[in-house]
């Protein structure tokens, strides 16, 4: 696999007060202008059609931008699926391990909270040590 190293993005990318100091790029995070146009224009053709878009179109555009990510990140498109946010995603894998009393879960102390609320449920459902 291929790596290529892209420069941090510059902050007139975003449409972030020029004033403020963003940090939280994790949970709120900002979108670079190139991105939000992208968006923007996906939302107008939505709204011109919503019918056509959402009951027609909208399979065939998912599994042709899952496909389009499966090559970027080198698997099949099969191996990927789509979820709401980090969250649910994180939650999905954690939920698949199979977790037996005597078992560790180890975190940092940057883990955010509602993963060290699911670690925690896991740790009292399996018995493993958090």
């Amino acid at each position: 696999m291929t790596f290529t190293y892209q420069a941090p993005l510059s902050k007139e990318l975003f449409l972030l007060d020029p004033d403020v100091v963003f940090l939280n790029h994790g949970s709120f995070g900002a979108t670079p202008r190139p991105v939000f146009e992208k968006y923007q224009r996906w939302q107008r053709e939505l709204e011109r059609q919503p019918v056509e878009f959402l009951g027609r179109r909208f399979n065939g555009l998912m599994h042709a931008a899952r496909a389009a990510l499966a090559a970027f990140v080198h698997t099949e498109a099969g191996n990927l699926v789509y979820v709401p946010n980090a969250t649910t995603g994180l939650n999905i894998v954690a939920r698949s391990l199979r977790l037996n009393p005597g078992d560790e879960i180890l975190a940092t102390d940057h883990e955010y909270g509602a993963l060290d609320r699911t670690w925690r449920f896991h740790g009292l459902k399996s018995g493993a040590l958090v």
